[in-house]
């Protein structure tokens, strides 16, 4: 698992040094999953204390421990939440027909880091004075990704 976390992290960081940076076209937050991406992840980092009281609050009540991290899905399983404290935290929905979602996404990420980000995923950025990388992934449905840089 370790060579395909470091394997994952090194293609997210090669790929941030080269992306054109400026303003996110502003669009309304209107996603269910990218509100729940803010509340979950951007508002708890950089340790994510608080990520399993708000992923309840948006229904994760099927949350499991499994000791390496910890996992949950709500009832009808749309929203799961994978969360590795001071590490990792992941918020995923099924495919959503939605072109905006990007945009969406960095919207969250630039208001919660209070600057600019590149308009494209991933992106690298400080939050509460810790570098993170951000991601959006649709392939297979929708994974939104906030990963502490090392």
């Amino acid at each position: 698992m370790k060579p395909l976390y470091l394997a994952a992290t090194a293609a997210l960081l090669s790929a941030c040094a080269s992306q054109p940076s400026g303003p996110v076209e502003p669009v309304a937050v209107n996603s269910t999953s990218i509100q729940a991406f803010r509340d979950i992840c951007l508002k708890n980092a950089p340790d994510f204390a608080g990520s399993i009281a708000a992923a309840k609050a948006y229904g994760v009540t099927e949350l499991d421990d499994l000791g390496f991290m910890t996992a949950g899905f709500t009832a009808d399983k749309s929203l799961s939440v994978q969360l590795k404290p001071g590490v990792e935290c992941v918020v995923t929905t099924e495919e959503q027909k939605d072109d905006s979602l990007t945009r969406q996404f960095l919207n969250v990420v630039a208001e919660s880091a209070n600057s600019q980000v590149p308009r494209s995923v991933p992106v690298k950025f400080a939050l509460a004075g810790q570098t993170f990388i951000a991601m959006h992934d649709r392939r297979g449905g929708e994974a939104f990704v906030l990963l502490k840089a090392k």
